[in-house]
């Protein structure tokens, strides 16, 4: 039996009363930045990228330098407190190929043009990026996805040639995102000709599930 009945539970004001102490046990609940990166290296798949000498540890503050907007991109300023921890694919292109095909099968993306390197990033859904209770906000989806790929575009990008800037983002939600656990996504380019971009992303629960995929156009803005 719940513990207002339906005629109470309608009324705007206790409704409000009760998103208000949803979102005080969620950030009563935040876990601390020191936790989350202590857990995270101990996952799996982090010691494996450690261990592989292929796998290029990034300064993802360092990097986004090259992308527009870089203040607001994973959300970090506002929002996650902790960025992503980051690697690039430093190894063959076959290999590139062959990592991107067998984590995402996906027939509608070309086969072709696969990047060196390609990003791999290990990131914590917040506790803060609720949507609804204990699932992570689609736009929150889209910040992390749009971010990837503007990194990796930057990482394909000499420096000098100027800033990267999104122009379409189309995503597709195949599973739900929970908050508090762990992703891994996989960004890269496959097709790049005079600084027009496209760049696809893939996010994996722990376990190895696709949850999301997404494309974006980008290109780069000459410096002056």
């Amino acid at each position: 039996m719940p513990l207002l009945p339906p005629s109470v539970l309608g009324r705007p004001c206790v409704m409000q009363a009760v998103v208000l102490t949803r979102r005080i046990f969620a950030a009563w609940y935040v876990r601390s930045a020191a936790d989350i990166i202590r857990e995270r290296a101990s996952l799996d798949v982090v010691k494996e990228m450690e261990k592989d000498a292929a796998w290029k540890p990034i300064d993802i503050s360092a990097e986004l330098k090259g992308v527009a907007g870089s203040d607001s991109h994973f959300g970090y300023r506002t929002i996650s407190k902790v960025l992503p921890l980051a690697y690039s694919w430093t190894g063959d292109l076959k290999t590139a190929q062959q990592l991107v095909a067998a984590k995402a099968p996906v027939d509608r993306l070309p086969r072709a043009g696969t990047s060196v390197p390609v990003l791999a990033l290990v990131d914590y859904i917040s506790e803060c990026t609720n949507g609804h209770p204990g699932l992570i906000h689609g736009g929150m989806t889209a910040i992390i996805a749009h971010s990837s790929m503007s990194l990796a575009a930057a990482l394909n990008t000499p420096r000098s040639a100027g800033a990267v800037v999104s122009k379409s983002l189309n995503m597709d939600y195949r599973k739900p995102i929970r908050t508090g656990q762990f992703v891994k996504i996989f960004a890269w380019l496959y097709k790049c000709e005079q600084g027009q971009m496209t760049a696809a992303v893939h996010f994996y629960s722990p376990c190895g599930q696709m949850l999301v995929e997404a494309i974006s156009d980008l290109e780069i803005s000459k410096q002056n």
